[in-house]
């Protein structure tokens, strides 16, 4: 108990919030914002149905004493909390015109307590309000999310990059191969979901299959990662295609598994590219060793790079974006779709 116990109630919410939660982002957030108006999206995002639980919904809510809501915690859990829980927060919002000072920072801590996990981390947080307070309160590690990238150099001309200069592609060849799989169950018994791996946050079956497999909007392509001649999946690499211009690129925003085969990678990832006439593929993370990905063919965007790799695509942006990260575990490689970053802004996807 402290002083804001006087003022606010903070509870994890049920499924009979969830209007009074996307009013709330209607007025204080944004009035088009896909979970102000998406009520079934919604539901999907925040929903515990993967982990059988029907009625609590991920948002830690602060409540003022008309029980009406002043502040959220919207929150991403990849594993039921007996299955050694990671979570990703996902929006964090308060009403700015409350009287009592550092709102926000109680309400993050309230959802710490309330939401006991082994760490916390997400990508695409907000570099003005949260990386401050999650340096000094908390003391995450932050930083900007690496963009690693792989040009199709049997292109003469781009329209989605723009190439001031060209950088060398060269990756080294080997005999690891990517399965397309349709569905969860063509990695049953093939991949171990119970494996736990170094320098990565734990991921349930029951999160894969619905965050990849079974996305309402988005369709990704889910690959199995292995030898050759081999049947077990080493680890699952989750991918977005997105056509812009007459031209598709194919963004890599997940990875499951051990970290090491990101290097062994060049030879299936060129094949691919080429298959399917990407202009280029990319993959975001915070942070993996330059050297490690520059095997399979990645070449790191620097910050002050001139070759542009866009990052926005709804609406498309030409632009270098800088996508900030927060996480409690230094260790932890984290990616793209970790948190809210690789979400829809509307149902056209």
């Amino acid at each position: 108990m402290n002083k804001y116990d006087n003022y606010f109630k903070f509870r994890l919410a049920t499924v009979q919030d969830i209007d009074a939660i996307m009013a709330f982002l209607k007025n204080e957030w944004s009035e088009s914002h896909i979970l102000a108006n998406d009520k079934a999206f919604f539901q999907w995002q925040y929903g515990n149905d993967q982990f059988g639980d029907t009625n609590t919904i991920n948002v830690v809510l602060m409540l003022d004493k008309e029980e009406q809501i002043v502040g959220i915690n919207g929150f991403i859990s990849y594993a039921a909390e007996g299955q050694g829980r990671y979570v990703s927060s996902a929006i964090t919002k308060v009403k700015p015109d409350l009287e009592i000072p550092l709102c926000g920072v109680e309400l993050i801590k309230r959802f710490k307590q309330l939401v006991p996990a082994n760490a916390y981390y997400s990508s695409g947080t907000n570099s003005k309000t949260m990386i401050p307070i999650g340096e000094r309160v908390f003391h995450y590690t932050t930083g900007i999310m690496q963009q690693f990238y792989i040009l199709n150099d049997q292109m003469d001309t781009y329209k989605i990059v723009h190439i001031e200069h060209k950088v060398p592609m060269d990756y080294e060849h080997t005999k690891m191969v990517l399965e397309l799989l349709t569905d969860i169950a063509d990695a049953e018994g093939r991949f171990d979901f119970s494996k736990k791996v170094k320098f990565q946050g734990y991921k349930s079956k029951e999160f894969i299959n619905k965050r990849y497999f079974q996305h309402p909007i988005y369709k990704y392509c889910i690959y199995g990662v292995k030898e050759e001649e081999g049947e077990a999946f080493s680890a699952l690499l989750i991918g977005r295609e997105i056509e812009v211009h007459q031209r598709k690129v194919l963004r890599l925003v997940d990875f499951i598994g051990d970290i090491s085969n990101l290097a062994k990678l060049g030879t299936a990832l060129h094949q691919l590219m080429y298959k399917n006439q990407y202009e280029y593929m990319d993959l975001m993370a915070g942070t993996l060793s330059v050297e490690l990905m520059s095997q399979s063919g990645f070449v790191l965007r620097e910050l002050e790079d001139t070759n542009i790799i866009p990052t926005y695509f709804e609406p498309f942006v030409q632009e270098n974006i800088n996508i900030w990260y927060q996480k409690s575990d230094p260790d932890i490689v984290i990616f793209k779709a970790d948190g809210d970053q690789d979400r829809p802004n509307s149902r056209k996807g």
